[in-house]
């Protein structure tokens, strides 16, 4: 059996924003609208979190998506201070690029990955397998360039191909395959607000979930934990995390065994010691 943790939306942001200009000060005020904009307190919550995580023995760590609040590479060089301070070995820890990871620019998480974040490139690479007793994840990127007004994610085309190779493969070795990714696998029910939040290639993700029993995804995106069936009636197979950047309980735990990631019962409130906003 393995036991993951499970993670979400960070949304770290740098000491010293005070001084952006231009741009880059009208995307993080129209960003962090509603939300404090406090790197300490960003920063105490996500190390409570992963600490929390860690102290459960869990066998590997999924953060999906939304690491930083805008991609720049500061932020990224601060989200790794934070995981070497909990002491996660970087060898059980899966990143995951969320679209607010790409606002800065197109392959910021990509150039973090052989910069301050290399020590999780072999887990953490889309597209690329991690092998666990009982279980394959498969790391997904829904990240692209887009206005920061906008939030929707997309799936390259080598990275579906990449989910139904190793569906096909890790049925046939009787392994449950997990997917980790941002944004939610399925369509929104407003066509409006699938164009402004939705994932682009839910179609393919659906299909691949229909198709495959032994498939799961984790997610982010939402702020929300939930558990979804991919038919009514069934055995939920998607599971998404509430945010760490602003709930007191987002670590979620799934085991795997015989196939299939079961999730543990959501830790309730107060259960966790986090830091909160003031």
């Amino acid at each position: 059996m393995t036991l993951i943790a499970h993670l979400s939306d960070l949304h770290i942001i740098e000491d010293g924003h005070e001084a952006r200009t231009g741009e880059a000060r009208r995307r993080l005020a129209y960003l962090t609208l509603g939300r404090p904009k406090r790197p300490d307190l960003r920063r105490q919550r996500a190390l409570a979190a992963l600490r929390e995580a860690r102290r459960t023995g869990a066998d590997h760590l999924v953060i999906t998506g939304d690491l930083t609040e805008d991609g720049v590479d500061i932020e990224f060089a601060v989200l790794a201070e934070i995981l070497l301070a909990s002491g996660w070995p970087p060898s059980r820890v899966t990143l995951i690029p969320g679209n607010h990871d790409a606002y800065a620019g197109d392959g910021a998480f990509e150039r973090a990955l052989l910069g301050p974040l290399s020590p999780y490139r072999a887990t953490s690479t889309t597209g690329a397998p991690v092998y666990l007793p009982g279980v394959v994840l498969l790391p997904l990127s829904t990240a692209f360039a887009q206005p920061f007004t906008r939030s929707a994610g997309a799936i390259e085309g080598r990275e579906i191909e990449a989910a139904a190779r190793a569906a096909e493969a890790s049925r046939l070795g009787g392994a449950a395959l997990l997917l980790a990714m941002h944004h939610p696998p399925h369509r929104r029910a407003f066509l409006p607000w699938q164009w402004i939040d939705g994932l682009r290639d839910h179609a393919a993700m659906t299909d691949l979930l229909e198709r495959h029993d032994h498939l799961h995804v984790l997610h982010g995106h939402t702020h929300m934990a939930q558990d979804r069936a991919v038919r009514p009636g069934g055995t939920p197979r998607i599971f998404s995390a509430e945010a760490v950047v602003e709930s007191r309980t987002p670590l979620r735990l799934y085991k795997a065994r015989h196939g299939r990631l079961w999730a543990e019962a959501p830790m309730q409130q107060g259960e966790m010691t986090l830091a909160t906003a003031s």
